[in-house]
């Protein structure tokens, strides 16, 4: 079993590289997403200690590609928890506007599925399958 959890994180790993790639490519961030959760959590919850928490977060997720890669890094030494924190910060907010964007835009029929092939997604969409693939160690 552990092969095999070693052999998913080297391809979570890979993943991770190729995403922090077109991440780069395409200059996308996760930081507008997260600047919009911060002005909604902070509108109903105005707390120091959560507006402190949610500039952090929004200073590692302006890092986009670099936090992705990172994480890839993470990842492959065996600190699968805290590299798929960074890969989601650096491009879960993209993940989540990139289905958003999918569902509204379905009923328009001129555009094609070329116009979500674009660095962007597809850095997204590998970051997202770095997370899936990567496994933490089982405890004995």
């Amino acid at each position: 079993m552990r092969k095999r959890n070693r052999k998913n994180n080297i391809i979570a790993f890979w993943l991770a590289m190729a995403s922090s790639l077109f991440l780069f490519i395409s200059g996308t961030t996760g930081a507008a997403s997260w600047i919009e959760i911060k002005n909604i959590i902070l509108t109903y919850v105005n707390l120091q200690l959560i507006s402190s928490l949610l500039v952090f977060i929004l200073i590692i997720a302006s890092f986009g590609a670099l936090a992705v890669f990172i994480g890839g890094i993470l990842i492959l030494k065996r600190e699968v928890f805290w590299g798929r924190l960074l890969i989601y910060l650096g491009s879960g907010a993209g993940i989540i506007s990139f289905i958003f964007n999918l569902f509204i835009s379905l009923p328009l029929s001129n555009l094609s599925i070329y116009s979500y092939l674009s660095f962007s997604s597809l850095g997204v969409i590998l970051a997202l399958l770095a997370q899936i693939f990567s496994r933490k160690r089982k405890k004995r």
